[in-house]
Order: structure tokens, then sequence, then C-alpha cells
């Protein structure tokens, strides 16, 4: 078997020797592998108090996977050790636990993220990925009379929001000795530590060139928000404080390839406009739906920056002018109050509604898209311009209680106009059938809610 090497920040991983130690890192940068290198090593040379180690990951698969790397590491040190496989470790409660036997009667079991399978357990506690675990407090309660018997508790993980357990643990323990987690040694491994220290010559198997290390980063990065990338590779962790009205997980079903009809050609069913506006600052966001059966397909999505006035309007004109148009909701904040009216006065008072944002006409905007996202009840295109738009409208809480919603502007200079786009349209089909609650027609009011909108 070829020699292992280690990389500078994983040997001092390895190395230390502290009873208790925390490491905040980057995602796959080796530092578990590098943590399996050092049980399988300290349980070989009976280095381990009670000659147990128990490992708990956020998801079954990583635990099993650490096993794995144990049992690889055997064989490489040439150590006799044996895969035991899944064993009872509580009757009572049906607990069990994938287990490696050394033939010097160490044992390594990797558990679940059940808090209440350290009870009564004697060894060395290894946590990975805490951060991501459902009881992150009760699971650090639980390694404490592990720790007292003189076993080490060493935490492992990639950050997951401001406000996590994980990330209180990480502030006391860089107080040092004013903090309470004076005795914990910290860690910190961000994705260019690694590559400072030889990531990407390892993975390529020979010296990286700056072109190489910038390829590398750009995949590892491809597709995320820089608040993603920062909290997935910069030990940055994202804010909490407020929360996303629409989170990936909400975006990402509804998105289709191929969906739109840029000529509008093939249309048979209703079409809804919706229209945010905009000039210099922000772009004017034109998002054109199509109603088949109970789903709202996007069919038409148009972005215009720095379009003098004059030719927005003929762009519109030219949609509304389409023989299935049905209804269209228009923003008349500022300058596209001109627009909305005199398109109201071209089609109809019926068929085109002006809207002013004001704060209770944002909050109806808002939760009526989230409504529909949620129940997959619209469609859009895969687009991660979109995507990224959709997502940076949050529901932010003031300290009078009441909901407002921000978003932050986006590189091209954007501020949700896709969102308020979508938003728009969506309430035009909802209120095609009955009666809208915006009022029409009024002057621009100030009191915006999108900061800088």
């Amino acid at each position: 078997m070829a020699k292992i090497t280690f990389l500078p920040y994983q040997k001092k991983w390895i190395t230390n020797s502290a009873q208790f130690a925390l490491c905040e890192k980057s995602r796959r940068v080796g530092i578990t592998y590098a943590e399996a290198y050092r049980v399988t090593r300290d349980l070989s040379t009976k280095n381990v108090k009670n000659n147990k180690v128990w490992f708990s990951s956020a998801d079954l698969s990583a635990s099993e996977e650490f096993i794995d790397y144990v049992g690889f590491f055997a064989k490489y040190l040439k150590t006799a050790a044996k895969y035991i496989g899944e064993v009872i470790i509580d009757k009572d409660d049906d607990i069990t636990a994938h287990r490696v036997r050394f033939s010097n009667g160490g044992e390594c079991n990797a558990i679940s993220s059940n808090p209440t399978r350290f009870r009564s357990k004697g060894g060395d506690v290894i946590l990975d990925e805490f951060a991501h675990h459902r009881d992150q407090e009760k699971m650090f309660t639980a390694s404490k009379p592990s720790a007292m018997w003189g076993n080490r508790v060493r935490i492992i993980s990639t950050h997951n929001g401001d406000d996590s357990f994980f990330n209180s643990l990480v502030a006391e323990t860089k107080k040092g000795a004013e903090g309470t987690m004076k005795n914990w040694t910290p860690f910190r491994i961000t994705i260019e530590d690694a590559i400072k220290d030889g990531l990407v010559n390892t993975i390529l198997g020979h010296k990286a060139t700056k072109e190489d290390i910038k390829h590398f980063m750009e995949d590892a990065f491809a597709g995320m928000t820089q608040e993603a990338i920062d909290e997935e590779f910069y030990c940055l962790p994202r804010s909490s404080s407020n929360s996303h009205l629409l989170p990936y997980e909400l975006i990402n079903p509804i998105e289709r390839d191929n969906i739109l009809d840029e000529l509008l050609a093939g249309i048979v069913g209703d079409i809804y406009v919706g229209g945010d506006i905009g000039r210099k600052k922000n772009p004017s966001v034109f998002w054109i739906l199509e109603r088949l059966g109970e789903l709202l397909y996007t069919r038409k999505i148009i972005a215009l920056k720095n379009v003098p006035y004059s030719e927005q309007r003929k762009i519109l004109y030219d949609v509304l002018s389409h023989k299935n148009f049905r209804r269209a909701c228009i923003d008349a904040t500022g300058i596209g109050n001109q627009l909305a009216e005199e398109a109201q006065d071209a089609f109809g008072k019926l068929r085109v509604e002006p809207v002013m944002f004001t704060p209770k006409v944002k909050e109806e905007l808002a939760s009526h898209t989230y409504v529909m996202v949620e129940g997959k009840k619209v469609l859009i295109p895969r687009d991660k311009t979109i995507r990224e738009d959709l997502y940076s409208v949050r529901a932010v809480t003031t300290s009078a209680g009441n909901v407002r919603y921000e978003a932050d502007q986006s590189k091209d200079g954007g501020h949700a106009d896709y969102f308020f786009g979508l938003a728009l349209a969506l309430m035009a089909a909802k209120s095609y059938s009955g009666p809208l609650i915006i009022t029409s027609g009024a002057r621009r009011q100030m009191n915006s809610i999108l900061q800088g909108y």
C-alpha cells in the first residue's frame, strides 16, 4: 500500500493531544479523514482510556463512511481489526452502532445523532458535523460524563447559521481564559488555509498552478450564493436573524428547463402579467404567466435596465396586446406611476391595475407568492439570477413586532426585481376573477419597505 501523507493542517489536528478540541472547518478538507487515522492509531496502541471511541455524525451515511476509513487505516497500519457490523448497544431502546473491533480489545463505534446513545458510554467522544445535529446542546451535555473520567471530546463541523449551539461554542473557545470553554483547544481551517497547505496539489497529484487553483475554486463554488460559500468554505456562519421568505428548498422544486416561450407563439391559456418598474438604479422586470389547468407557467421574463420610458411602454404594450392577455398588475410607485396609468387607459381598468407598494400591499404580495411557491402552483425557469433574486427577500420582524420584507442589492444593481415581477403576475392571476385589494392612482408614497428600492 502506498504511503499516506497528510497536509500540515491535518497533521496539526492529528497530533493535538488536548482532552478537548473543537474544529470549525471548510467542507471537504479531510479533517474527518484525518480524525479516522488518529482514532485507528490510538486504538491500535491502546492510547485511549477505556479503549473505546464513540463517533457520531449528523447522518448515518457519514458514520458508516467513518467506519470505512477506520478499516482502511487499520490495514494501512497493519493492525488486526475486524468490522463486527451493526451491533445492539442498548436493548431497552433498541440502539445500535456500527463497530470495528481491534485484536487488542479496542473498539470504534459509529452511532447516530441521538443524544441518549451517549448515556453510560465510556471512551473518547467525537461529534462530527456537530452544527448539523438536531439536538446539539443535548449531544454536548451527554458527552460530558466521558470527559469526567479523562476521556477526550473532539468536535468537528462546518457552520450552520450564527444562531447554532456550535457557533456559540466557537465564540466561547475564542475568548480563551475569559470564556466558558477555556479548557478547549480551537482549530479553524478555511478553504484558503487548506489550499495554502497543498490541498489542490494533493487532489490533482501534482503542483497546482494559479489556473488550477482558480478552476478548483470555481468548480467548488458553482451554483452557490456568496452567503453559502462564506459559510461552507470560509467558516463564516450565515446570519439567521432574518429568515428568507423563499428558501432554496421551496424554489428548486418549481424550476423547469425549456419552459419559456419567448415569442409567446404557442400560448393557448390565459396570460397574466406582472411589471416591476425601474430605470437606472434597478431594472424593470415584466413577468408573463400562462394558466394551464391549475398551474401557472412562466412563459417569458423581460428584464430592462437603462431602457428609455418610451421603449419600456412599447415592450409592455406588445405583451398586453396578445389575444390571450387577461390581466396585469403594474408597479405604480414612483417612475412606474405614469406607465401603469397609461396602460390602464389603453387596455381598460378591469385588465390593468396600477399597484402602489405600501407595506400592506407588499405583505399581501409576499404572502401570496409564498403560498403559490410552497404549493407548487407556479413554475419558473431554471436560472441562477432568478433563483438568487427570489431567495434574496427576507421576512424581518421589527422591534414593534411587525413583519417587513427586505432584500440585499445584487451585483448587477437589482433589488428583488424578479421577485416583485413574479409576485405582481401572481396577484394578477389571483385577482382576475375577483376584486383586488390594491389602491390605484395615488401619488408616490415614500415608505417603501425595501431599503434603496
